[in-house]
């Protein structure tokens, strides 16, 4: 072979479990994959990390690749699009998600008039309560639900990125849930 491998070479390899195809395939194509995500998304860190998940499906689904429908690099480009589209709608789920817990907490802390020093004092308090109930979770429930809440992850997309069945993340999340609302029942009631 003359040159650089090619993904019509590398592919079938990856679907076969080379991890040195896999290399090559990174090393050749990452920093194309890369800058499509960084225009996109517009954050280093974002572009990174939405990079090691297009790889990671890359090696999953390496055997789904269907010449027919289009070249490699389209296809490779296409997951990395795709999941481009997924984090800029989990970031705008999760602004959503912030937005309408603040109103909650400012409609409840509204009902009676208080000085900002004091609203800011709860408010800290009522964090402090959530950190400390997250932390008392068993850490697979934890985990869940700071993917959901705090990376705007849809629970397909949790059970994908910890390669967990769907079931188990959602009972892990509805265990979860239940064990915070008890705890923390009394505290964002005021």
């Amino acid at each position: 072979m003359n040159g650089a491998p090619h993904l019509d070479e590398l592919l079938p390899k990856i679907a076969e479990g080379d991890v040195a195809a896999f290399e090559t395939l990174y090393d050749l194509y990452s920093s194309n994959a890369y800058a499509l995500l960084l225009r996109m998304l517009g954050d280093p860190d974002d572009a990174r990390e939405v990079l090691q998940e297009t790889f990671l499906q890359i090696w999953n689904r390496a055997s789904m690749f269907d010449r027919s429908r289009g070249s490699e690099i389209a296809w490779l480009l296409s997951i990395a699009r795709s999941r481009a589209i997924d984090r800029l709608r989990s970031r705008k789920t999760r602004s959503t998600r912030e937005n309408e817990a603040g109103r909650e907490v400012s409609i409840r802390t509204s009902d009676v008039e208080r000085p900002e020093s004091l609203d800011n004092a709860i408010l800290s308090e009522e964090k402090k309560a959530v950190r400390a109930a997250l932390e008392e979770l068993p850490e697979a429930q934890r985990i869940a639900l700071e993917l959901a809440y705090f990376d705007g992850l849809s629970q397909t997309e949790i059970a994908e990125r910890l390669a967990q069945p769907l079931g188990t993340i959602k009972t892990r999340m509805q265990l979860g849930m239940k064990k915070l609302r008890a705890r923390l029942g009394n505290t964002l009631d005021r």
